[in-house]
């Protein structure tokens, strides 16, 4: 006769069965994923003389149907095994799935390493060390957990797979999830991405502590940048913001859509441009070029420089100076001294609207083109009409000289519609009456004063002057 009991121990269970002499007893361990058994000989005469599929039978009588180990049995049937727990039975543990994962949507590497070009050539200009975000633009993309093979219980049930472990976004500063993919972790500004600490961020700034050389190539950038070192020659900075350089800039380029602020001078052969959509600020500039949206402020030296200010150039430190080169702006130029006592050529403009000059310079161009191709017809026709003198046109000539006429026509027309669109364009240029130019200390001879199109050379030294329109010619008004 077969008892059967069964006592539950948390997730573990007991069985005890009493077959010929012998208690069975078979626990159940790991939520039924393992069944251990131990005979225990209760009636002292017993004989053992059980067989596996006596055991396999008792086994079964407690409920286990899968993972038996047939082998394990047949230590016990062969040893004679008495009290002492034998694992007789393993199902199939369910698997945990693979964890959640994030997918970065930007390089995370931070290399530096020169990319090499198809025809061999290393590129150590473009090494990409500022990872650039804009509005919108996704970041990191989450790749859900998934649930594991599922497992078989010693007693046959099937038991779920387990869910691999989760993962949150790496939500940083200025970045949220979208509300239209909540896997999605998205930029809320323009600036450079960072990535620390397993978080992503967004910063407007950025601060490189160093020279923009071969370590760093070429920097490209949406938000505000500070150096901290210079600029070295030949390499380029192109930023949507602000730009603010610790040290100097050589035959570089710096390209701001906002404010470029220089620390130290901008000197070298010519090769260098700073153009910024706002302001240009800038301790001192030699042989370089400038071009400012609204003003450029130099606090020492202009030395054979070339720059251009929407508004106004403001030279105002104590000694600074412009020589040689050309100095332009809408609408002033506050100066402390032009020219030298060497007398450099320095020519210094205002009222000088760029964009109209170009007009204007274009339609005068194109004036001096229909004028030359006019009178290269006249010619012709002159040529023409003594032969009608004589009487000596053909039919085919006197059909050409018809046509030469109405070209003659037609282009006198156009001169005289270029003509009147110049003069409204001089009128236009001319009528800036707040463009001056004011230089607080000296004005050396070589220097020519430009304003609108009206010039006027400096033959002597002046000092603390301003220059101007009044009645159709430049004056100088002392500022005392």
């Amino acid at each position: 006769m077969i008892k059967m009991v069964q006592v539950a121990l948390r997730e573990n269970r007991i069985h005890t069965l009493k077959q010929d002499g012998y208690q069975f007893k078979i626990f159940f361990w790991h939520n039924l994923m393992i069944a251990h058994l131990t005979i225990e000989q209760i009636d002292h005469y017993a004989v053992f003389k059980f067989t596996i599929e006596d055991l396999i039978e008792i086994l079964k009588k407690a409920g286990i149907v899968y993972g038996i180990r047939k082998e394990q049995l047949e230590k016990v049937i062969n040893n004679t095994i008495l009290n002492k727990s034998i694992e007789v039975a393993r199902g199939t543990f369910p698997e945990r799935g693979k964890d959640a994962d994030i997918e970065f949507l930007f390089d995370t590497t931070k290399s530096k390493t020169p990319v090499v070009q198809n025809d061999g050539y290393i590129d150590y200009k473009n090494l990409n060390i500022i990872r650039n975000a804009v509005v919108g633009q996704p970041l990191a993309k989450k790749v859900h957990a998934v649930r594991g093979k599922s497992g078989i219980t010693v007693t046959g049930e099937k038991v779920e797979g387990l869910m691999g472990r989760d993962r949150a976004l790496p939500k940083g500063k200025n970045t949220y999830i979208s509300s239209d993919n909540p896997d999605l972790l998205v930029s809320t500004i323009d600036g450079a991405i960072t990535f620390n600490d397993n978080v992503v961020s967004v910063e407007r700034n950025y601060k490189l502590r160093s020279d923009v050389d071969t370590s760093t190539g070429n920097i490209e950038f949406v938000g505000n940048l500070h150096i901290s070192g210079s600029v070295r020659a030949g390499f380029r900075i192109k930023v949507d913001g602000d730009v603010e350089i610790d040290k100097n800039i050589e035959d570089a380029e710096v390209i701001s859509g906002g404010s470029v602020v220089a620390k130290g001078g901008f000197i070298g052969s010519g090769k260098g441009l700073i153009k910024a959509k706002n302001d240009v600020f800038i301790k001192y500039i030699g042989n370089q070029r400038i071009v400012a949206g609204n003003n450029v402020k130099i606090i020492d030296e202009a030395m054979n420089a070339q720059v251009e200010a929407g508004n106004a150039v403001y030279l105002k430190g104590e000694g600074s100076i412009i020589v040689g080169g050309q100095v332009s702006a809408c609408n002033l130029v506050d100066v402390n001294s032009i020219g030298s006592e060497m007398g450099i050529r320095t020519l210094v403009r205002v009222g000088y609207d760029k964009i109209l000059m170009e007009k204007y310079t274009n339609v005068k161009t194109e004036v001096n083109s229909l004028q030359n191709d006019k009178a290269k017809i006249g010619k012709e026709v002159k040529t023409l009409l003594g032969l009608k003198k004589d009487d000596e046109l053909n039919e085919e000539q006197r059909l050409l000289l018809l046509q030469l006429k109405k070209k003659q026509a037609e282009i006198s027309k156009k001169i005289e519609e270029m003509e009147g669109k110049g003069n409204e364009l001089l009128t236009e240029i001319q009528e800036n009456k707040i463009a001056k130019i004011v230089v607080r200390g000296n004005i050396y001879p070589g220097t020519t004063i430009q304003i609108g199109i009206l010039k006027k050379e400096i033959p002597q030294e002046l000092k603390n002057m301003t220059f101007q329109i009044y009645q159709g010619r430049i004056i100088s008004i002392s500022n005392t």
